[in-house]
């Protein structure tokens, strides 16, 4: 049986959000209830690898995803506003998945999920933060990759993890928070590059989502353009209530080989961005409808397939 449940039903439960649970930190964290994963990376080159190798190994059932799920991607503001929890726990029983930025190792936040993986980024004094992915299923792979702000000089952190599908294939899942703060493009293309890197080695589909951070125009362009690239889509929201710069949205989810089913962003008072909800399916290429019916977006490139240059 599914998991999934329709977007129309996550949107209700958003709406109804309400503050009234005020945030609380855990004096000790859960311990990190994870099946063993096939690999684990910090870098690019050694992520690609471990990648090649989880193709290589056996999986019991309960490492396999349904057809339908659903996501969250959310910049929650390192938690610092009261009504933070009860919104999460609202959103959390209707996802399959969540994509979290600025996240705290908390047991508020790890006991969303039985399974989670954390890429570490900033921290002041004892509050480690960082992007946090949350499952109802264990991963086969999970690689963590860190950038720093050329101004600020803090880190920024990537979280790549990968998830065996119902049919043999292989879901990657990519939550990112990009650098901010930086005058050219150099270290952001270089953030987006290192996971990109992994993406173009994936056979199967994508998820690429987090705050972006994409501000400018310039930005924007080389984000679609990078994405593109490697047969990545946009999805788009019909109410597009996403936290915006200078007029340009700073959060996205991405998609490569996907089917969407609904989209939506509801209005919040507990971070300084909205959330991102996708519902989608993951049929095997040769059971789906056409792509003017199913909304399937982003067909695999060829694998040798090079980002375009902004100019």
């Amino acid at each position: 049986m599914s998991h999934a449940r329709p977007l129309s039903l996550i949107l209700a439960v958003a709406l109804s959000l309400s503050g009234l649970a005020a945030w609380s930190g855990a004096e000790s964290l859960q311990s990190n209830e994870q099946v063993v994963v096939a690999g684990q990376a910090m870098t690019p080159a050694s992520c690609v690898q471990q990648l090649q190798l989880t193709r290589q190994h056996a999986y019991p059932d309960q490492y396999r995803l349904p057809q339908e799920l659903s996501l969250i991607s959310w910049n929650i503001y390192k938690a610092q506003r009261d009504n933070l929890q009860s919104d999460l726990q609202h959103l959390n029983a209707e996802a399959d998945i969540l994509l979290l930025q600025e996240a705290l190792l908390d047991n508020n936040l790890l006991e969303l999920k039985p399974y989670w993986r954390f890429a570490p980024g900033y921290k002041e004094g004892a509050q480690q933060t960082g992007v946090l992915t949350l499952s109802r299923w264990p991963a086969v792979l999970h690689c963590h990759f860190e950038h720093t702000e050329p101004w600020l000089r803090t880190p920024k952190a990537t979280n790549i993890v990968q998830y065996l599908l119902h049919d043999g294939r292989q879901l990657l899942a990519i939550n990112l928070h990009a650098i901010n703060f930086s005058l050219g493009l150099e270290d952001y293309r270089q953030q987006l590059d290192d996971a990109l890197a992994v993406v173009n080695e994936h056979q199967g589909p994508v998820i690429f989502a987090g705050d972006l951070n994409s501000w400018s125009l310039r930005r924007g362009k080389l984000l679609d353009q990078r994405l593109q690239a490697l047969g990545l889509q946009p999805a788009t929201f019909a109410d597009d209530n996403r936290t915006r710069f200078r007029g340009q949205p700073l959060d996205h989810v991405w998609l490569r080989g996907i089917a969407i089913q609904h989209t939506a962003v509801p209005v919040v008072s507990s971070s300084d961005h909205n959330p991102l909800l996708v519902s989608f399916n993951l049929r095997t290429p040769e059971a789906s409808a056409p792509a003017e019916s199913l909304a399937v977006v982003g067909p695999a490139l060829p694998r040798d397939a090079q980002p375009l240059q902004v100019q």
